[in-house]
């Protein structure tokens, strides 16, 4: 059930105030690094924009931290990163979101929930992860980035009202694919 789906049949969870974010990524800025900084930048913009005021969401970046004290955890996964620095001191039944750059690591990660006694509560897969960096200086909702913004939103939703995100999987189209490679080749001629 998506997001969506279940905010409409109030199956929504208990609303988080205080979550915590992890990144296992390879590199300072790659993929699921963007993909985190972005699900951040979103929440955080909702939550004033809806005026929750003392009622906000707090973001709280987890390096190698505990995760006691916190209503929700989003891990974001670079592709194969071992799992072995996720906090594992989380309350029982802590609702995991995920963002991730491949398809595999969703069953990983939600294996290691339940390990764990966390509450496996959905992820987000971006197919072509690769090319998120190329584009990552257009606008949020532009051409080259709409699609994993749209679905970071998604994710979002899922987060502030405590619900299921289920498997969203976003994959750019061919133009958009090709106009990314494109976009990649010429950067890195310029290095």
């Amino acid at each position: 059930m998506s997001a969506r789906e279940g905010i409409a049949r109030g199956t929504g969870g208990r609303r988080p105030h205080r979550v915590g974010l992890v990144c296992l990524d390879t590199g300072e800025k790659g993929a699921a690094r963007l993909l985190l900084d972005d699900l951040a930048a979103a929440t955080d913009a909702y939550e004033r924009r809806t005026g929750m005021g003392d009622g906000a969401i707090e973001l709280l970046e987890l390096a190698g931290g505990s995760a006691a004290g916190v209503d929700a955890l989003v891990v974001a996964l670079g592709r194969g990163v071992p799992l072995c620095d996720l906090p594992r001191d989380a309350r029982p039944k802590t609702p995991v979101y995920a963002l991730l750059t491949c398809d595999s690591d969703a069953a990983r990660l939600e294996a290691w929930s339940r390990e764990n006694g966390l509450a496996w509560s959905g992820a987000l897969v971006a197919g072509d992860a690769r090319l998120l960096p190329t584009t990552w200086s257009s606008p949020r909702l532009g051409w080259l980035r709409r699609p994993v913004s749209e679905a970071v939103d998604a994710l979002v939703l899922a987060l502030r009202t405590g619900s299921d995100a289920g498997l969203i999987r976003v994959r750019q189209s061919p133009a958009r694919r090709a106009w990314s490679a494109l976009l990649a080749r010429l950067f890195s001629a310029l290095d």
